[in-house]
């Protein structure tokens, strides 16, 4: 049996903060004493809160022999409380705290969002808070590391912060269910663990409820962020366009720091220290050419007066070459070329390409040392970055070229002229148009255009 105190705080705790929402919920279970008293908690409430539980277990694969074991110690205790599981397991072992809770939460956001749940319940405790505020504070994150973990944050939902490791081991004694250890809790390696083991029992000298006064803070720090915290999101949806961030219109915002650390965590799902901050907004100070910086869970990528985020998931992937074919439209990243097909496109870019070449063309991706045809050929790259291509796009824009090499780049070059030729239109996805329309501009207002210049000296753009 739970014991009542213990009940009580977490049933009162999840009601003052609205944590529990009626339907599906993803309850995360790795087999230690805090998930296992939160799984159990969950199935007492659930008739109260008209829970339907569904557990989840993840293998990080960093305990290959302890591994079966976890998830059949899981398995029995969802066979326990009439709950369903699903098993994860990663790719490769991981190979740091970072990476582990990334492929985690990943993990848990599918099987969210196949069973249609309302929030995915981890078994954070007041413990897990003190820990958490203490590692914010010595990384210099400001007022909203202070405020630690929130009780319900984009889909997470922590209804054990009112209760202590204390607490969750009572109830795993009073279920007589002996829950898993993990040895790795114990290294000092990791830097929470250097927090828990070293740090907060020299604060308990101090005062025995320490982890408690912590989280008290981190309430109070709520509170005072609340306001300033929407301020914040406020600021980053106006200056957010399309995938990126409009440099210019945080220039004078005195909380453009904290809107770029939000970004970053949304992007990401980390939260930058006090140094990293600095760099990205020293990055966005300038608006001046190209320049970008890697910081922990992805790249910062400044291109002119727009920041982009760049992360393993958000590179742009790129469509083999693709011949073009006479009569038909094909599509490539997302572009829509078609050869000899009568389009009624609205300023789409368009060519004539010679009879002696039809055949011979083909739309592919930009390649190291490309450049266009011609004497004095001009490099892609240069084509590129005179017309402010941001970088992520570049993998994306289609290049059309022979054997010999690049015969046009529809929206940057200017076709080779052939009266005669069969017509060749592109129409550009749409995240592509507001470059193409920044590149039209610069050519109508440009008084001497460099293409125009070198097509003298051949078919160069």
């Amino acid at each position: 049996m739970i014991p009542s105190r213990v009940r009580a705080t977490v049933r009162d705790y999840s009601r003052a903060h609205d944590i529990l929402k009626p339907g599906p919920i993803v309850v995360a279970v790795s087999g230690g004493a805090d998930s296992t008293a939160l799984l159990l908690l969950l199935a007492d409430l659930a008739d109260e809160f008209g829970l339907s539980l569904h557990v989840a277990h993840f293998d990080h694969r960093t305990r290959p022999k302890a591994s079966a074991a976890d998830a059949d110690f899981v398995a029995k205790l969802a066979n326990r409380v009439g709950a369903p599981i699903r098993i994860g397991r990663a790719k490769e072992p991981t190979r740091s705290e970072d990476d582990a809770r990334r492929a985690r939460y990943e993990f848990l956001r599918r099987a969210a969002q196949e069973i249609g749940a309302t929030a995915i319940a981890t078994g954070h405790t007041r413990d897990d808070q003190a820990e958490t505020v203490l590692l914010h504070l010595a990384r210099g994150s400001g007022l909203a590391g202070l405020a630690g973990m929130r009780p319900l944050r984009e889909g997470i939902a922590r209804p054990m912060l009112g209760i202590g490791r204390k607490d969750t081991a009572a109830v795993c004694r009073a279920a007589r269910i002996r829950p898993r250890v993990d040895p790795t809790n114990r290294s000092l390696k990791y830097a929470r663990n250097r927090v828990r083991l070293n740090v907060l029992p020299e604060l308990a000298k101090i005062n025995p409820r320490a982890t408690e006064a912590i989280a008290r803070l981190a309430e109070a720090a709520r509170g005072v962020e609340g306001e300033e915290e929407q301020a914040v999101a406020r600021a980053l949806a106006s200056a957010t366009r399309g995938d990126a961030i409009a440099v210019d219109a945080l220039a004078d915002n005195e909380l453009r720091g904290q809107v770029l650390a939000l970004a970053w965590t949304l992007a990401t799902a980390r939260t930058l220290t006090a140094r990293h901050r600095r760099a990205l907004e020293r990055l966005t100070a300038s608006t001046d050419g190209t320049r970008s910086i890697d910081l922990p869970g992805g790249r910062a990528v400044r291109e002119y007066r727009m920041l982009r985020i760049v992360t393993g998931r958000s590179e742009v992937s790129q469509d083999e070459a693709r011949p073009l074919e006479p009569g038909r439209e094909i599509t490539w990243n997302g572009w829509r070329l078609a050869l000899g097909v009568p389009r009624a496109g609205d300023g789409e870019p368009e060519a004539r390409i010679p009879l002696s070449l039809v055949r011979t063309l083909e739309v592919r991706g930009r390649r190291p040392g490309d450049r266009l045809l011609g004497r004095g050929g001009r490099k892609l790259q240069d084509v590129f970055t005179d017309a402010k291509v941001p970088l992520a796009l570049r993998p994306g824009w289609p290049v059309i070229s022979t054997t010999e090499g690049v015969w046009w780049v529809p929206g940057l070059t200017k076709a080779p002229p052939a009266s005669d030729g069969t017509p060749l239109a592109v129409a550009a996805p749409a995240h592509f148009g507001n470059v193409l329309w920044s590149a039209r501009v610069r050519q109508v207002a440009s008084k001497r255009e460099p293409t125009a210049k070198r097509s003298r000296r051949g078919p160069s753009s």
